[in-house]
């Protein structure tokens, strides 16, 4: 049976090819990325009937650097709360939260280090919730190039897209 996923995002989904999950995961899982540049979880409440049309088993969210730099950390929990009720309650699915890297942008660092603590107790409140901690991935990395270009401290490069691709692929499969 196809497990299906769907990927509901803003740039860094949009821009990471859906973070190599298609070909990360084995045949038997078809992943489908609707993720948008500039989206905040307020812009997916508002098209709640694109999230109704595509049937889903899994919804990897993946929002939260543009709550940040648009809305701080203002009803970041509530309009959470809301998008995970509607689209559990929309299709008999699983949804998994991203707590989302600093970046580089110094200006939004603090903000959505706030706004990941509020993911961590939504996750403890919602025990069907689950989350992947890409906030401590990306802080625990050593390597020796930057995750983020000089040119753009919001988006990580192909090796820090890499990293989520693995840790999505980890928290999918149960690995």
């Amino acid at each position: 049976m196809e497990r299906r996923i769907t990927i509901v995002g803003d740039s860094l989904g949009q821009w990471s090819d859906g973070f190599g999950l298609k070909t990360k995961l084995p045949q038997g899982y078809k992943v489908t990325d609707i993720s948008v540049a500039g989206y905040t979880i307020e812009d997916w409440l508002q098209n709640k009937s694109r999230l109704n049309e595509i049937p889903s088993d899994l919804w990897l969210i993946e929002l939260g650097t543009n709550d940040a730099m648009v809305y701080g950390t203002s009803r970041f929990e509530s309009r959470n709360s809301e998008l995970i009720q509607f689209l559990e309650s929309s299709q008999i699915s699983k949804v998994i939260l991203t707590t989302i890297p600093l970046t580089n942008m110094a200006s939004i660092r603090e903000t959505i280090r706030t706004n990941n603590e509020t993911i961590r107790k939504l996750k403890e409140n919602r025990p069907n919730l689950d989350y992947v901690e890409m906030e401590s991935i990306f802080e625990s990395y050593t390597g020796e190039v930057p995750l983020y270009p000089v040119s753009d401290p919001i988006h990580p490069n192909q090796i820090g897209y890499e990293l989520m691709g693995e840790a999505y692929k980890k928290k999918i499969l149960g690995i």
